[in-house]
């Protein structure tokens, strides 16, 4: 749910777009009830837009004339910046085990047992056994010893919860402390072809080559994708190999910049990451005075670290829906001398080419 501050800075940025001529982005944010998240995104990076460049110049959304226009239309004098977001969503064994998690966290908090308790899946974990799977958290959590671990189903598909009583706090209700996979999933590759499919959907946006006049990019909002992940998906997979008795790396041809049909379209790929925000409030208080305002279940969590500690790690929040973002271009190679006119359109807090390795 969006705070009161959250609001407040949306409506602050819809009158600062209108004001630049960009009521259709407000409209479509408006009447959004399917991808709202994806319109947010795009409303953020239209204040980023509005914000750094002159008022003089033209910022178009969805621009007119077009059979299936791009996102923007930004012109810096003879140059036209054309710009397609895209949204990475989580894979999807992530957002069905996310789903999962949901259920049994608002079924168990239905239970008056004042315990906390830890649940762990198998990557086969099918959502037909929640039912079951909820009883059986519940069943146990009644009589179950300190630090007790009981095992759900059989080695196709099980799972594994513990519990424990909360320190210092009393909890009305059965209470999840933690979740996660109960094996070590491999998951290599699936991110790098999922930023693949959704990067070549951005880019039929584009029905024109790039050139000196015509710079077309992709923007993309990423805060759940590794570095690593997006260079292999654009540069190509990156490998390790012996030469000479000394270890090296090199990346195979698989990349979208090696794609003559994709590379022909795009100069470059800006990955967008939401900013974590400073949390003035506070930032002001003492130590002491943060953890009094702790509510229990945050006070039970945290009960391990100090005062100054918990000030420390509740100084910086996850933004909200409206926020800044980090933006970093990685840059098709095929277009380095394009750079310095990217740099006109946008601020940008780093820069990834091909022979870059993201730690």
């Amino acid at each position: 749910m969006a705070s009161d501050e959250d609001v407040r800075r949306l409506a602050d940025n819809m009158l600062l777009l209108d004001k630049r001529g960009l009521g259709k982005l407000n409209k479509r944010l408006i009447d959004s009830k399917e991808g709202v998240w994806a319109t947010i995104a795009e409303h953020n990076f239209a204040i980023m837009l509005v914000s750094e460049l002159c008022p003089a110049i033209p910022i178009d959304y969805e621009p007119e004339g077009l059979r299936r226009p791009p996102d923007f239309r930004v012109q810096l004098g003879d140059t036209i910046y054309w710009i397609q977001m895209k949204d990475l969503s989580k894979l999807a064994r992530e957002n069905k085990r996310e789903k999962m998690i949901q259920k049994i966290k608002e079924a168990t908090e239905q239970l008056e047992i004042g315990k906390f308790y830890s649940c762990t899946l198998s990557e086969d974990f099918k959502g037909e056994c929640l039912s079951e799977l909820i009883k059986f958290i519940g069943d146990k959590a009644v009589s179950a010893a300190e630090g007790e671990s009981f095992v759900f189903g059989d080695e196709h598909e099980r799972a594994e919860v513990s519990f424990w009583s909360p320190e210092k706090i009393e909890l009305s209700h059965l209470t999840l402390g933690h979740a996660g996979d109960l094996d070590v999933v491999n998951i290599t590759g699936l991110a790098r072809d999922q930023i693949k499919g959704s990067l070549r959907k951005a880019a039929v946006a584009f029905e024109w080559n790039v050139d000196e006049r015509n710079i077309n990019l992709v923007v993309m909002e990423a805060d759940n994708k590794d570095d690593i992940d997006i260079c292999d998906a654009l540069f190509g997979t990156e490998f390790d190999f012996m030469a000479n008795h000394e270890y090296r790396w090199s990346r195979k041809d698989d990349g979208l910049f090696c794609d003559p049909g994709f590379s022909a379209k795009v100069a470059g790929v800006i990955a967008i990451k939401r900013k974590d925000e400073w949390v003035e409030e506070i930032a002001a208080l003492s130590p002491e005075e943060v953890v009094n305002r702790l509510t229990l279940k945050e006070r039970a969590i945290s009960v391990a670290m100090t005062a100054e500690e918990i000030k420390k790690a509740l100084e910086w929040k996850t933004p909200g829906p409206v926020a800044d973002y980090h933006r970093v271009l990685y840059v098709n190679e095929h277009y380095d001398h394009l750079l310095k006119g990217v740099k006109k359109l946008l601020h940008l807090d780093g820069i990834v080419y091909f022979d870059d390795r993201p730690e």
